[in-house]
C-alpha cells in the first residue's frame, strides 16, 4: 500500500522521529524512503555549487547547501541499519511547495513529516509547513509529533543554527 515515502526532513528532532516511523511503514509493507531536505529560497547567492544534484543547487550564504547535505547524512545514518532502501535529495525552493511538487511528481504514495504543533495566532499568520502539504498534497500525509521541539542534530552541523530556521 505505502511503497513510495517522501520524508521532509529539517534536522529536528521531529524530523527524525518522521524518519523513522516512515522507515517502519516503509517496512511493513516493502517499501523505500526518500529524505528531502528543501532549502528556504532566501538569500540565495548565484553562484553554483556541484553536489552531484541536478540541477546544482546554489551555493547559499553560510553554506546552506552544505548544511543540508550533513543534515540528510545523519539522519540517514540514524535510520540506516532499518534493511530498506533510503535514498536523499536537497531541494531549494517554497518548502511545502517543493514537497507537494516532489510527491506528485515522483508518484509518492504518502508523505511522512513532523509537525512542530505550533497553534493561535502564528500557527493562523504564519501557517506551518506540515499544515501546507497536508492542504496541499496529491497523496495521504501521516503527520508525527513530539513535546518540546528540538534540533540536535541541525546543532551539531550548525553551532549558529537559528539563523537556518
Amino acid at each position: 500500500m505505502f511503497k513510495k515515502i517522501l520524508v521532509p526532513v529539517d534536522g529536528s528532532d521531529q524530523s527524525v522521529q518522521a524518519a523513522k516511523v516512515a522507515v517502519n511503514v516503509a517496512d511493513k509493507h516493502g517499501g523505500c524512503v526518500n529524505l528531502l531536505y528543501v532549502i528556504r529560497p532566501y538569500a540565495f547567492e548565484y553562484s553554483r555549487v556541484d553536489t552531484g544534484i541536478n540541477p546544482p543547487v546554489p551555493e547559499l550564504p553560510g553554506g546552506a547547501s552544505n548544511v543540508g547535505q550533513q543534515i540528510l547524512e545523519k539522519i540517514q545514518q540514524e535510520i540506516e541499519p532499518s534493511g530498506i532502501e533510503i535514498t536523499t535529495e536537497l531541494n531549494q525552493g517554497n518548502p511545502a511547495e517543493v514537497i507537494c511538487e516532489k510527491a506528485q511528481a515522483g508518484n509518492y504514495d504518502l508523505i511522512v513529516m513532523g509537525s512542530r504543533g505550533l497553534g493561535g495566532l502564528r500557527s493562523s499568520l504564519l501557517g506551518s509547513v506540515s499544515n501546507q502539504v497536508s492542504h496541499l498534497a496529491s497523496c495521504p500525509v501521516l503527520l508525527t509529533r513530539l513535546g518540546k521541539e528540538e534540533h540536535k542534530i541541525l546543532q551539531e552541523v550548525v553551532p549558529n543554527y537559528q539563523i537556518y530556521l
